[in-house]
């Protein structure tokens, strides 16, 4: 019994170890949320690559009623390191370059939405996220913010 008991043990333990091998390569999540009548849909594209960088593209919908903002690119690059189920990355560079159409929003709350993406990753470059779950082709993390996302493989 004592035996069953450890191998479970440690099989729990090693569950979600990955190796920065397993890691590399293409993702993409996607997020969905409301607030105050506003529907915002972020599609995410992650290149973890084996040079230890990275670069993220991350375009964002908005809508409220007939006002909309589509395709708000939100481009970073910067490094990365993983340890057993812990993904650390440093955002250097952050660029807002472009929104694909807009409809019936004015260009100064186009552009505090896109300062407003900005600071998010400029104000907490260093992200610690932990996996929560991995197979070869989808990783399952969540943030400090214990905010949950399921990337699949491209």
């Amino acid at each position: 019994m004592l035996k069953i008991l450890l191998y479970i043990t440690i099989v729990i333990s090693y569950q979600f170890a990955v190796t920065p091998e397993e890691l590399r390569g293409n993702w993409h999540a996607s997020r969905e949320s409301t607030s105050n009548g506003t529907l915002t849909v972020e599609n995410e594209y992650l290149h973890l690559k084996a040079d230890d960088t990275f670069s993220i593209q991350i375009f964002v919908n908005v809508e409220k009623g007939d006002a909309f903002i589509k395709g708000l690119r939100i481009e970073g690059s910067g490094i990365w390191k993983s340890r057993d189920d812990t993904l650390v990355i440093y955002i250097k560079k952050v660029e807002v370059p472009f929104a694909k159409e807009i409809y019936l929003i004015s260009q100064e709350s186009l552009r505090k939405l896109a300062n407003n993406f900005k600071y998010k990753y400029e104000s907490a470059p260093l992200r610690i996220i932990k996996i929560e779950s991995f197979t070869g082709n989808q990783l399952n993390t969540s943030n400090e913010g214990l905010i949950k996302t399921s990337y699949i493989r491209n």
